[in-house]
């Protein structure tokens, strides 16, 4: 799906700013919503979580219900007019002018809809909104636990999801209203083949009806022009001489320029793209032919009272921070992130594990009804992110059990599906469990481990649990051949809290545990890379192990260093 564009043949209207907002706790099915009759309204801010702007709503998991009225500029008269959001938590329905317009299952996801006929010119209009988190254990990811299911102490926390970040609800990224001819570019796939110094660019045009004329492609001065009968698709190629490639630190970045031509230009699509080569050769991770190793981060979208609300200003401080500190990588958990982020991750030179929101998946959960939407999820991913050079590797689950047939076929489906998807990049999930409890990686490419010794395991003993962390992820070796990536590992720090000699929850023995870890994974054969848990401090549901916040950050919720961000500073900096 791309992603709203103003030009000389579309327009742009964003609805970000503040609603009126009803939390509804009814049982009410919600088959239509009239906009005249909600009860008393607040005002809420768009996007962000609602969890953290009322303190009646910290802990509401239900369905809520937002409201705006708006205009539509005389201009748009005899356009295509489509509303997009970038991401609704939960399940979502949408309705303009007492219309129902359409709905979309699944949270951190864009969805649109053409909304032309609902609208009316010269008056006032109306856009409801139903975000309904509830916690559902069948939904997916799985947003709550079974009474009888236990993992790692969650079902005794509050709520009992099934995952170490807070359940935030609400419209979490940008709404546009935007127009576009009514045959229009629905999509543009590019993909990039390198010899020596030139490249191959082949691009895929796909529209949204049949077209006749031609098509028109630019990038660094090179045009190609397609002509066009009848048709919904178009290929074709253009080659870049010298070409300048994207790199970590490298963010050398071109345009490809996209018009629809019919006697004038009808339509037109600009998407930015970087040449590079990503492929695993011999368990290594090869980029532009030479090996790399990954240096970063896991991270979650999450700030002071925005929640999971996209913000600007934080994700350009995340990047300097990781920039500064020597990071060259992080994963998208567990979740695909806004569209803003991995922009800003192609212009930075930085490195993308994508990630689906498929997390604590379980036995229960392999069945074909989940399995019909984890395709779907995968296909509305890769879709959306496949032109991103900053994306090396898509992820697709993060700790789930697979201790049966049915759940090996379904991570074999989804890397089929992934494989269909996007042939240009490995593909991973991330394991948890021990090795001899763990299936279908052999379906990947490469092999993820979060692991915890030192903290869940061997708690208190660092160095004594240096030498089993080891012996685990020979264990994953050994059974599956293949690379390692250690997605996940470090400790709770408490910022402030110092002791000597190092102890669970201070500073210290979160600086020790990583730089020892780091140190010794990193002697192994197999290692290609190292994810810090975690970026910055997290809020999770409530529960005795957490102190409000997930602390295993190198950084606090707020952006502040502990010792650890100074260690890891240090030792990337003598690596490179």
């Amino acid at each position: 799906m791309l992603y709203p564009q103003m030009n000389k043949c579309r327009s742009l209207y964003s609805l970000d700013g503040i609603w009126q907002f009803y939390a509804d706790r009814s049982e009410n099915t919600f088959d239509n919503i009239s906009s005249c009759n909600l009860p008393q309204t607040k005002n809420i801010a768009v996007p962000a979580s609602w969890n953290d702007q009322y303190e009646d709503l910290f802990q509401f998991h239900g369905k809520g219900i937002y409201k705006k009225e708006f205009d539509v500029p005389q201009m748009w008269h005899g356009q295509e007019i489509y509303i997009r959001f970038g991401s609704v938590s939960g399940k979502a329905k949408v309705w303009i002018n007492d219309e129902y317009v359409t709905e979309h299952i699944g949270t951190a996801l864009p969805f649109e809809a053409a909304i032309t006929p609902y609208l009316k010119f010269g008056e006032k209009n109306t856009v409801v909104v139903l975000a309904d988190s509830t916690l559902d254990p069948w939904s997916l990811p799985p947003a709550t636990l079974m009474e009888h299911e236990g993992r790692m102490g969650f079902a005794q926390s509050y709520p009992a999801v099934p995952y170490d970040f807070f359940p935030f609800g609400g419209i979490q990224r940008s709404i546009y209203l935007y127009t576009s001819p009514k045959t229009r570019i629905e999509d543009i796939t590019i993909v990039s083949e390198i010899n020596n110094k030139t490249a191959e660019v082949q691009f895929t045009v796909e529209l949204n009806n049949s077209f006749t004329g031609r098509i028109e492609a630019e990038a660094d001065g090179k045009v190609v022009n397609i002509p066009c009968k009848n048709t919904n698709s178009v290929s074709g190629k253009i080659i870049l001489d010298n070409v300048r490639l994207w790199d970590i630190g490298e963010p050398n970045l071109y345009t490809l320029k996209v018009c629809l031509i019919n006697d004038t230009v009808t339509d037109e699509y600009k998407e930015t793209f970087g040449v590079r080569e990503i492929k695993v050769e011999n368990n290594r991770l090869i980029l532009n032919g030479r090996e790399i190793f990954l240096k970063g981060f896991g991270k979650h979208e999450d700030f002071h009272i925005i929640g999971k609300g996209f913000n600007h200003a934080v994700t350009v401080k995340d990047f300097a921070l990781m920039k500064d500190i020597g990071a060259n990588s992080f994963r998208t958990s567990h979740y695909p992130y806004d569209e803003n982020i991995l922009d800003m991750a192609d212009k930075e030179g930085m490195l993308v594990i994508a990630e689906t929101p498929f997390v604590g998946l379980n036995n229960r959960n392999y069945t074909d009804e989940v399995l019909e939407k984890a395709v779907s999820v995968i296909n509305e991913m890769i879709k959306r992110d496949k032109n991103h050079p900053s994306i090396i590797m898509w992820s697709l689950a993060n700790e789930p059990m697979i201790e049966t047939d049915e759940g090996e076929n379904f991570f074999k489906v989804m890397a089929e599906t992934a494989r269909k998807l996007d042939s240009t990049r490995p593909i991973t999930f991330v394991a948890f469990y021990e090795p001899e409890n763990t299936r279908g990686m052999q379906y990947y490419d490469i092999c993820c481990i979060n692991k915890y010794y030192g903290w869940y395991e061997w708690p208190g003993q660092i160095e004594e649990s240096l030498d089993e962390f080891i012996k685990c992820a020979d264990r994953f070796h050994k059974k599956f051949g293949k690379g390692i990536i250690l997605t996940e590992f470090g400790a709770d720090a408490i910022a402030g809290i110092h002791t000597e000699p190092p102890q669970m929850f201070s500073e210290e023995y979160q600086a020790k545990m990583i730089k020892l870890q780091y140190e010794k994974f990193r002697e192994q054969p197999y290692a290609i890379g190292t994810h810090v848990w975690a970026f910055a401090d997290f809020k999770t549901a409530q529960t005795i192990s957490r102190i409000v916040f997930n602390r295993k950050g190198v950084f606090t919720r707020e952006r502040e260093p502990k010792m650890a961000a100074h260690m890891l500073k240090e030792l990337w900096s003598e690596e490179l």
